[in-house]
């Protein structure tokens, strides 16, 4: 008999009798008895199994067996399940069981409950064992993996290091969705893809941070759109040809559209000259407008396909606006000036519609552009600062014919190439170079110097090495506690997303950093950085989904009112709001609900709240019944749980369980249907649910995941409160007014029903009731957030041997209900944090 298995004795027992007795601590009977001999645990002493199987054996006996058998069609089967937590398969097992019977999740509700002391002690016997376990394993390989820097990470790294802005990331294969987050070191991957990937990745930085040649222009460069012979056709060209959009008046030119094409920089004679910063200025007001008109400009480039909102003003009627918008172009990048928000004439109608005669005549509101100028790239001197800053020790001068800059070398070189790789190296690797580490790189230059080949050329291949050598694209370390400049690096990427700066270095060098005051210390300044703004977006981007508000696109008919300012302005109200519980030190309880939020006025009118315009973003406090507050009412995570027509209660409230509470409920069996969405408003989804929980597999997880799903049906897909579905069939035409006229997209469909009761049974009217519901969770809250904030900053999931530090890290906050600053704190103090 195998002594790693638990196996009983075909016979030794009555399949749906219950227990002989009701056993308790240290008492083996009835089939217990035979669990035990089934063991070995009487046989041979060599082969005794561990404690916890022993002491596990009279639960399993009482409560356990009778459904989790051979017979039995459940994925658990006592009578074979090994006891070998070595195996990480078995441990996970024993790991669920333990978390199932803790909770009382097991046995079930309906079940005869066990004798309590036969459950502490079964527990107790098995938490001891999966935390020796698991901490043998922490202390002989360390807790997280040797992990790879993500895209993000390589990218603010050589923007930080090169002091260069150009996307590099675009350029790495994108990242596994496998884990939670892109940092879990067992589920990212390298591949001959990635190698090549960061070579080119590579080139693309050091073209940015090596620029030579001649010097740019810095006189602005003014597009004169009132006298362009580009701009004139589009006046003569007919509506149906894309033309009679835009119009001349006296000091300006007129855009009533949204198309791209009459006021294109690149159309106008404009080419960035060297990719970089630019300062663009415009001059603009509000044509025939009686209502406020939003500037947008755009960023495009037709080579890459890509198109991206760069600026936003919004404009009161009778005013002129002067805005300033400073962003990064490439050689392939052109901009152009769109007017947002722009009501249509009196009968309804865009300038697209031909009765109304195109531009010429046309009576809607429209965006005077009175001038525009694009200035840069923005250098106080030249070469910039990227470039002497990199090629340190050599002189650059400037050259009468059209080569302008060249470097000019003051020694061999090969000295040179030297001087600039052990410059870089260190701050490249994290750390200080171990002796003759740099000579490999430096070797590289060498025969490219015999061949012939220029300084930069040779240059460029040793620090081609460094950007895609292991030591900079991996976190390492030994097994234990972290050396100061490990301890840097962890802290720097945590928080900044990026390598250390010179004080943590300075630190490190110091091996002051570990000091848990000066670590402190460090946290408090690193968060009123700036870039503390890069691990805001992207934790939230992560942990809330909101890297995914693109994933899908809301119906233009039943949504016309979406577009990319209001997306954009979805996601600044979530990061600022996170920000503010931050700097604040609030408690996670504003996670559920608070009695404020940050918006501008784009945002408010899409929340229907009065008296806010700008598009500039402030703290706002929200009336006392406001269904507003807390992340779960935010139109970004709304919008990410929801796709591009109707919301599910089923994503909704998965969302809530996993992503707020950490709870996530079981994956849906494999034959069970998906749910069709209805856009015609003919069934609702509530009724389409009670079909399908009516299949007995899927009652037990519909329990838990529907009623916050139900409780934010009062959101539509783009984050809107309604009452009624929208539809595109049966319905009542809306009243709602947009672009200055009624709507005639969509009608208004059926109520919304946001009622519910809990798995608890307790009831709720709506997502006001349930958020007080909500609140009493607020420490499962604590938890799953310090949990995703540990995993994050570590890149390795939380592990049975950290569960005891994260509950001490718990309760020492549990009195002031968990302030988020101090949770960071308490992540970056920790034992977990501080080892490999």
């Amino acid at each position: 008999m195998n002594p790693s298995a638990i196996r009983l004795h075909p016979g030794s027992r009555s399949r749906r009798a219950g227990p002989s007795t009701r056993a308790g601590v240290g008492i083996l009977t009835g089939r217990a008895l035979l669990l035990c001999g089934a063991l070995g645990l009487a046989s041979r002493a060599e082969a005794l199994p561990p404690a916890f199987a022993k002491d596990f054996a009279p639960l399993i006996d009482s409560s356990c067996i009778d459904c989790h058998d051979a017979e039995t069609k459940t994925a658990l089967n006592f009578e074979i399940l090994s006891h070998d937590l070595s195996d990480p398969a078995i441990f996970r097992r024993w790991e669920k069981i333990y978390d199932r019977v803790r909770t009382g999740e097991m046995p079930p509700k309906k079940k005869a409950r066990p004798d309590p002391a036969l459950v502490k002690s079964a527990l107790h016997s098995l938490q001891k064992e999966l935390h020796a376990t698991s901490r043998a394993a922490q202390v002989k390989d360390g807790r997280v993996p040797v992990r790879r820097l993500t895209a993000t990470e390589y990218e603010y790294t050589l923007h930080d290091l090169l002091e260069i802005r150009n996307d590099l990331s675009k350029h790495l294969p994108p990242e596994s969705q496998s884990a939670r987050f892109d940092t879990i070191a067992t589920g990212q991957g390298i591949s001959p893809v990635h190698i090549r990937s960061y070579l080119a990745a590579a080139d693309v930085a050091l073209d940015e941070a090596i620029k030579l040649g001649r010097r740019p222009r810095r006189a602005p460069y003014y597009l004169d759109y009132m006298n362009s012979r580009y701009v004139d056709r589009w006046f003569k060209l007919p509506l149906r040809r894309g033309g009679n959009t835009i119009k001349k008046v006296e000091d300006a030119v007129v855009t009533f559209d949204y198309r791209p094409h009459p006021l294109r920089s690149d159309a106008m004679g404009y080419h960035p000259q060297s990719s970089g910063l630019y300062r663009i200025m415009i001059g603009a007001y509000g044509y025939q407008a009686k209502t406020p008109v939003t500037l947008t400009l755009i960023k495009a480039s037709d080579k890459r396909g890509t198109s991206e909102l760069v600026g936003v003003f919004e404009i009161e009627p009778g005013t002129t606006r002067t805005v300033t918008i400073t962003t990064y172009l490439t050689l392939d990048d052109y901009i152009y000036p769109v007017g947002n928000d722009l009501d249509w004439d009196s009968q309804g109608r865009s300038v697209l519609a031909r009765a109304t005669g195109g531009a010429a005549s046309y009576q809607g509101e429209g965006l005077a552009i009175s001038w525009l100028t694009i200035q840069g790239p923005l250098e106080e001197s030249w070469p910039p600062v990227s470039t002497r800053k990199l090629l340190r020790g050599v002189e650059l001068v400037e050259r009468g014919d059209r080569r302008g800059f060249v470097p000019t070398l003051k020694k061999e070189p090969l000295e040179h190439v030297k001087e600039i790789v052990e410059g870089l190296a260190p701050a490249l690797f994290r750390r200080p170079l171990k002796d003759d580490e740099a000579d490999l790189f430096i070797g590289l230059a060498k025969p490219a110097l015999e061949e012939g080949r220029s300084f930069e050329q040779a240059l460029r291949i040793p620090l081609r090495a460094l950007l895609s050598s292991p030591q900079f694209l991996f976190h390492a370390g030994d097994p234990g506690q972290l050396d100061d400049h490990a301890l840097a690096s962890r802290l720097s990427y945590f928080l900044w997303r990026s390598l250390p700066d010179e004080e943590l270095f300075r630190l490190a060098r110091e091996k002051k950093l570990s000091d848990s005051k000066t670590l402190a210390a460090q946290v408090d300044r690193m968060l009123a950085d700036e870039k503390s703004m890069r691990f805001v977006r992207d934790f939230l981007g992560q942990w809330l989904g909101l890297h995914q508000i693109d994933a899908t696109t809301p119906d233009d008919k039943l949504y016309p009112e979406y577009d990319d300012v209001l997306r954009q302005a979805m996601l600044r109200e979530s990061e600022l709001f996170f920000q503010e519980l931050i700097v604040e030190n609030l408690p996670v309880r504003n996670l559920i609900d608070s009695e404020f939020t940050y918006l501008n006025g784009r945002l408010a009118r899409h929340y229907g709240i009065r008296g806010l315009t700008g598009e500039q973003f402030r703290k706002v406090s929200l009336p006392a019944d406001s269904v507003r507050g807390g992340f779960l009412t935010q139109a970004s995570v709304l919008k990410v749980t929801a796709n591009g027509t109707v919301t599910s209660p089923v994503k909704r409230g998965a969302f809530v369980l996993t992503t707020l509470l950490g709870k996530p409920p079981s994956p849906p069996p494999a034959d069970v249907g998906s749910i069709e969405p209805d856009t015609r408003g003919t069934t609702t989804i509530r009724e389409t649910l009670d079909a399908h929980r009516n299949v007995k597999s899927c009652a037990r997880c519909h329990r838990e995941i529907d009623p916050p799903g139900f409780a934010l049906e009062c959101f539509d897909p783009i984050g809107g409160y309604r009452t009624r579905y929208r539809s595109t069939g049966k319905g009542d035409w809306s009243k709602r007014i947009l672009f200055g006229r009624r709507v005639y997209e969509y009608k208004e469909g059926r109520q919304v029903d946001a009622t519910g009761v809990t798995a608890g049974g307790k009831q709720f009217a709506g997502i006001r009731d349930f958020k007080r519901l909500l609140l009493a969770q607020e420490e499962d809250v604590a938890r799953n957030l310090l949990s995703n904030l540990m995993v994050y900053a570590t890149g390795g999931e939380i592990q049975f041997a950290d569960r005891e530090e994260l509950d001490e890290l718990l309760e020492r906050s549990r009195e002031d209900q968990y302030p988020i600053r101090t949770m960071i704190h308490q992540v970056v103090q920790s034992e977990i944090f501080n080892n490999k």
